[in-house]
C-alpha cells in the first residue's frame, strides 16, 4: 500500500510554468484588477466546468498510469487518457489555469496562460527526446497520437480508447 501511494504521490505532476503563472495571474489580479468581459454567473459556470474537466483528466491520467512511475518509466502508458493524447495530465493542468483564470474573473490570470503553454510545450519537447533515446522505436509509433488534444483527421475513435 505505502508503495502504490507514494508511486500515485510522485506522479502527481505540479508543471511550474502552469502554477507560476497563476501565481503571478493571481498576484497581478490582486495588486491590479483586470476583470474579464461577460456575466459573473457565466463565467463561473464556465470556469468550474473547465475545472472540473482538467481535474478528471489528471484523475484518470494518474488511474492509467498505474504503478509505473512517470517520472522515470520503465514502459509507455498507452491506455486512458494515454491513448488520446501524449501528454493528458499537461492538458488537464491548462485547463485547470484557463478554469481558475475565468472562475476568479482575471484577465492577468488568463494572460499567463499562453506563456505557460509554450513553456510547457518547450518542456515537453525535452520529455519526448527522453522518451525516444529510452525507448526507440517503442516512443516512434506514439507518434501517431496527438501531442495534446485529438483533432478531428485524427483516425482513432474515442471508444477504442476507453476499451
Amino acid at each position: 500500500m505505502t508503495t502504490a501511494l507514494s508511486t500515485l504521490l510522485r506522479n502527481v505532476p505540479l508543471p511550474e510554468p502552469y502554477l507560476i503563472g497563476m501565481g503571478v495571474g493571481y498576484g497581478l489580479h490582486r495588486l491590479r484588477p483586470q476583470p474579464l468581459p461577460g456575466r459573473r454567473s457565466l463565467r463561473r459556470l464556465l470556469g468550474w466546468s473547465l475545472i472540473g474537466a482538467g481535474s478528471t483528466l489528471i484523475a484518470s491520467s494518474l488511474a492509467a498510469a498505474g504503478p509505473v512511475d512517470l517520472g522515470h518509466p520503465e514502459r509507455l502508458v498507452t491506455s486512458g487518457p494515454y491513448a488520446l493524447s501524449r501528454n493528458p495530465m499537461y492538458v488537464g493542468w491548462g485547463l485547470l489555469h484557463l478554469g481558475t483564470a475565468v472562475t476568479i474573473g482575471s484577465a492577468w490570470m488568463a494572460a499567463t496562460f499562453l506563456p505557460a503553454a509554450a513553456w510547457v510545450h518547450r518542456q515537453v519537447l525535452q520529455e519526448e527526446k527522453q522518451l525516444s533515446n529510452a525507448f526507440g522505436e517503442g516512443f516512434a509509433s506514439r507518434a501517431a497520437v496527438p501531442r495534446y488534444l485529438p483533432h478531428p483527421q485524427w483516425p482513432y475513435s474515442v471508444s477504442q480508447a476507453l476499451d
